[in-house]
């Protein structure tokens, strides 16, 4: 069921982020909730969501211990990283002091169920990179967070 805390982050989110593609697909995912708390995987038609294909990777929420798998990796993502994660885990896919930052803010999505956004200028690979993220909780059943749909756009200073 949708609840005013979680209109305002999502009004929050649209206000604060700066790329286009980051505000329609946060206004996308807002739509397909549908008056539930979050959508499922299967509310979205990558048809309907073309425009940032390249920005998104969707990943599995696994339990005991904590671990996200990548479904899929964004063109863009991969581009600005230098990894494709499609298939592997997150802890396999990047250095410890990234994987650290990833992973916690993962499971602050996960755990409080809502979504966040970032933006953030961290050291990778012997550079500083720039970007924005938003990190948009899924769920197949409608009582628990099982997969995050994660956009990620570069600023390029």
């Amino acid at each position: 069921m949708s609840t005013p805390d979680m209109d305002e982050d999502v009004a929050g989110i649209i206000a604060a982020a700066e790329h286009p593609t980051l505000k329609r697909i946060v206004a996308l995912w807002d739509e397909k909730r549908a008056g539930r708390r979050w959508p499922s995987r299967a509310d979205f038609d990558p048809i309907q969501m073309k425009y940032a294909l390249g920005d998104l990777s969707l990943y599995d929420v696994e339990d005991d211990p904590r671990r996200y798998r990548c479904r899929l990796d964004g063109t863009r993502q991969v581009d600005l990283f230098g990894v494709d994660c499609t298939g592997r885990y997150l802890d396999e896919s990047f250095p410890p002091e990234y994987y650290a930052l990833a992973h916690r803010s993962f499971t602050r999505a996960v755990d409080e169920g809502r979504p966040l956004y970032f933006q953030r200028q961290v050291p990778y690979a012997g550079r500083l990179i720039h970007y924005e993220v938003v990190m948009l909780p899924q769920s197949s059943d409608g009582r628990q967070v099982d997969q995050l749909m994660v956009a990620l756009t570069p600023h390029w200073d």
